[in-house]
C-alpha cells in the first residue's frame, strides 16, 4: 500500500513539474503567477513569511498536500526572489510539525480527541496560539542556528 502511495505521488510531482512541448510547467505557472503580485519585500523574506504562516496553514492542508502541493510551489517562488530551495523547506518543516496534532487533517488528532472525549473545536481553541507560539520559538531557534536565514 505504501509503494503504491508513493509511486501515485511520484507521477504526480512528474506532471506538476514536467515541461510539455516547449510550454512550462504547473508548478512553475504557479510559482510565476504568486511571484508576480507578491511584493518584493515579502518575497526577500519568505522563509520567515512562510515560518509565521505554517500553524494557520496547518488547518487548511493536510501533511501530504503541505508538502507535496505547496512545497514546490514555494520553493519556485523562493527562486524569483534568489532564495534557495533549502530555507524555504527548513522553514516549512520546522514551523508546520508543531501543528501536526492541532489539524483536524491527521487521523491521530480525531482519534485522540475523541478517546479524551474533546470536541475538537475545544481542541484547536485552546491549542492554537499555544502551538503558534512554540512555532515562533522553533522558528527563532532555527535562526540562532543558522539553519534558516533570518
Amino acid at each position: 500500500m505504501m509503494c503504491s502511495t508513493l509511486m501515485g505521488a511520484a507521477v504526480l510531482m512528474g506532471v506538476l513539474v514536467k515541461d510539455v512541448e516547449g510550454t512550462t510547467g504547473v508548478i512553475t505557472c504557479m510559482s510565476n503567477l504568486i511571484s508576480s503580485f507578491l511584493p518584493a519585500v515579502l518575497g526577500r523574506h519568505l522563509p520567515l513569511v512562510i515560518g509565521i504562516l505554517s500553524v494557520p496553514l496547518a488547518l487548511a492542508f493536510d501533511t501530504d498536500s503541505y508538502f507535496y502541493g505547496m512545497l514546490p510551489v514555494m520553493i519556485g517562488i523562493g527562486e524569483g526572489f534568489g532564495i534557495g530551495a533549502t530555507p524555504i523547506a527548513v522553514a516549512m518543516v520546522v514551523c508546520r510539525n508543531c501543528a501536526t496534532f492541532i489539524s483536524p487533517m491527521v487521523p491521530a488528532t480525531l482519534l485522540g480527541v475523541g478517546l479524551a472525549d474533546v470536541d475538537i473545536k475545544d481542541h484547536i481553541r485552546n491549542s492554537f496560539f499555544w502551538v503558534w507560539g512554540f512555532s515562533f520559538i522553533c522558528m527563532i531557534v532555527a535562526i540562532l542556528f543558522g539553519i534558516m536565514p533570518a
